[in-house]
């Protein structure tokens, strides 16, 4: 199907696609628009959660970091493998980040209660890397094998796109938590791990 559009001008002429090729056209067009507004919304909304259950903005904070840091590291992966923004990888990005975000909040959560138990934070950390960041990484193997033969055995393109997309964002979101959380617990000290035992040594 063909429409032609007459511009008002003498010999020119707009020609509107249709069929199947322009109908994918406009669906990865809006789906790209709206991975503008999704995903800084799933940011917005677990910096709050996060924040609220720790009523910490440092907590908040530390999450945002590291959702953005995995998610920008996907987006150049994308853009080296060639893979778009469109109506296929939008859903992916999106549950890999509420996923991925995960293995932060429970190697954080695990430092926060070891450090609430006795130990110093160095030791809390240590801790912490030992028994929730081995969980973490056995997990993160547990579902990147789940997906990982749509890459390699799937003769659709968009399933192949789709399982290394979700492979890359699990094994970069499993990264982050026990590296860079870690990293930051351990420099800045925030006051959400620290405060309930100062505030119970100061009684």
């Amino acid at each position: 199907m063909e429409r032609t559009v007459r511009a008002g001008i003498d010999g020119f002429e707009v020609k509107l696609a249709g069929g199947t090729i322009g109908v994918t056209a406009a669906i990865n067009e809006s789906a790209f628009e709206s991975n503008l507004i999704i995903i800084p919304l799933v940011f917005a909304l677990i910096f709050l959660f996060v924040a609220a259950f720790y009523t910490s903005l440092h907590a908040g904070a530390i999450m945002l970091v590291a959702m953005a840091v995995a998610t920008v590291l996907t987006y150049g992966y994308m853009g080296l493998a060639g893979i778009g923004i469109n109506v296929n990888t939008v859903p992916i990005i999106a549950v890999g980040i509420g996923v991925g975000i995960d293995y932060s909040i429970y190697l954080m959560d695990r430092v926060r209660t070891e450090y609430y138990e006795g130990l110093s934070l160095n030791d809390a950390v240590k801790v912490g890397l030992e028994t929730t960041g081995t969980a973490i990484g056995f997990t993160a193997a547990i579902l990147i094998s789940g997906v990982i033969m749509w890459a390699f055995v799937s003769n659709l393109k968009f399933q192949s796109d789709a399982a290394m997309l979700l492979i890359v964002m699990i094994g970069l979101n499993a990264l982050t938590a026990v590296f860079l959380v870690p990293a930051w617990l351990k420099t800045f000290s925030p006051r959400f791990i620290t405060r309930q035992v100062q505030q119970e040594r100061s009684k």
